[in-house]
């Protein structure tokens, strides 16, 4: 792993040049590997070109880089439960509700099949975090149990159990017994420094082009900090957080704890997803060349992780399709797809 593949930086390249993305970082590497940081394109059109240093917003991998591993820390030292219900962390969720956000399991919670929505359009309705999370907490169970929905409300929920146990907000938990450890010094929710930071959307509703602001607008109203969205970081930074995967470091959890999270619990429609992590499905992201072994995960913005645990290798790419717009950056899943066979095929 002595050089960048020739056909992952012209890929890079090639993305920039059509106008699929402003700019990418990637790299991709083994449990005691990495391989050189590989970039190309600019942090915002008409602005200075990306480097291995620029941070980008991680948008949903914050559920698996922050509320996946503060929960299997937490069941691993016994204060958690995959059988736990909301009920027993917050006795008023889904109050006078039948059937109720209460009753809902962790285990319901990680594999998105709660029965909760989607998605509510909560900046549209709140201004501040306390009252966010007591409206997710009342949130109704909109489709039937055991049904796979991927819920951003579901991984907010998680998130305030991680505060109700550790007695910590979210963000001051994961530092200090998950980034830290690991070495991750410089990831960590917004909002962050302008200074080398990848652009998102120009935001009509905050009359900005965010940079160092989340986009997520449900996330942001919840002080930029929740379950299903907040944190930027870097390609190193991640990098670190999949080699401690594919060694089962006890940093996260216990052996069996992590193992468990990667294996198949939901198959519907072509979907299979473990606890929090993504499984190769259809026209998965991952590509042609990843096995049914492998789990990962990706964020609206244009991000995303994938691991090999059997043969030991990670592969992440940090973009910013939504730069200048949501609509933006429409072939981002053929760029994952590309990406992850051209790594599979240097790792063989």
């Amino acid at each position: 792993m002595n050089a960048s593949s020739s056909e992952l930086v012209d890929l890079l390249a090639d993305a920039v040049k059509k106008g699929d993305i402003p700019g990418a970082v990637a790299v991709y590497g083994s449990s005691t590997e990495v391989s050189p940081f590989m970039h190309a394109g600019v942090r915002r059109y008409g602005g200075e070109a990306v480097n291995e240093e620029t941070h980008y917003d991680l948008a949903s991998l914050s559920k698996v880089v922050a509320t996946l591993p503060a929960i299997t820390k937490l069941i691993s030292e016994g204060e958690l439960r995959l059988e736990d219900t909301v009920a027993r962390f917050f006795s008023n969720a889904g109050w006078f509700q039948s059937p109720s956000l209460g009753q809902t399991s962790i285990r319901e919670l990680l594999t998105h099949s709660s029965g909760l929505a989607a998605w509510r359009p909560l900046f549209a309705w709140i201004s501040e975090r306390q009252t966010g999370l007591a409206n997710v907490l009342q949130s109704g169970l909109e489709h039937p149990k055991g049904s796979f929905v991927y819920s951003d409300l579901g991984f907010i929920t998680l998130g305030a159990i991680i505060e109700r146990i550790s007695k910590q907000r979210q963000d001051q938990f994961v530092k200090e017994q998950i980034f830290a450890p690991l070495g991750m010094n410089t990831i960590g929710y917004g909002p962050i420094s302008k200074e080398n930071v990848a652009a998102t959307e120009d935001c009509g509703w905050r009359n900005e082009v965010l940079e160092g602001t989340v986009h997520d607008e449900n996330a942001y109203c919840l002080g930029q900090i929740a379950g299903h969205a907040g944190l930027f970081g870097r390609a190193q930074d991640l990098a670190l957080y999949a080699q401690a995967w594919l060694r089962l470091d006890p940093i996260l959890g216990k052996e069996e704890v992590l193992l468990e999270t990667q294996k198949e619990y939901i198959h519907q429609d072509g979907i299979r997803r473990g606890l929090g992590w993504a499984l190769k499905g259809d026209n998965s992201f991952a590509g042609s060349l990843a096995t049914d072994l492998g789990y990962g995960h990706t964020g609206f913005t244009g991000t995303s992780l994938w691991l090999e645990p059997k043969a030991n290798w990670f592969a992440v790419l940090l973009t910013n399709r939504v730069h200048p717009s949501r609509h933006s950056g429409a072939a981002i899943q053929g760029i994952r797809q590309t990406f992850h066979d051209a790594v599979a095929r240097e790792m063989a």
